[in-house]
C-alpha cells in the first residue's frame, strides 16, 4: 500500500525524468557530428531508434500527468 502522496510524488519523479530525456534524444537525433565516422544506414537506424525513444518518453509524460492529475483528483488516500 502507498499513499496519495506518496505516489503522486514517485509519478511527479517519474514525469521529471521522462521530461529531462525528451530535449536529450531531440538533441541526439538533430546532432551528426557524434555520428559522423559510421555508415550511413547505421546513422540512419540510430537516428529511428532516438526519434522512437522521443516519441515513447513524450507519451509516457502524457501518461504521468494524466495519473498525477486523476490521483489528485480522487478523495482516497491510500493505494
Amino acid at each position: 500500500m502507498i499513499t496519495k502522496e506518496k505516489l503522486v510524488n514517485e509519478l511527479n519523479e517519474a514525469l521529471k525524468t521522462e521530461e529531462s530525456a525528451i530535449p536529450l534524444y531531440t538533441k541526439h537525433v538533430s546532432s551528426t557530428l557524434f555520428l559522423a565516422d559510421m555508415e550511413k544506414e547505421r546513422i540512419s537506424r540510430i537516428k529511428e531508434i532516438l526519434n522512437i525513444l522521443n516519441s515513447d518518453s513524450s507519451k509516457h509524460a502524457r501518461i504521468f500527468k494524466s495519473l498525477i492529475n486523476k490521483i489528485e483528483g480522487e478523495t482516497k488516500d491510500v493505494y
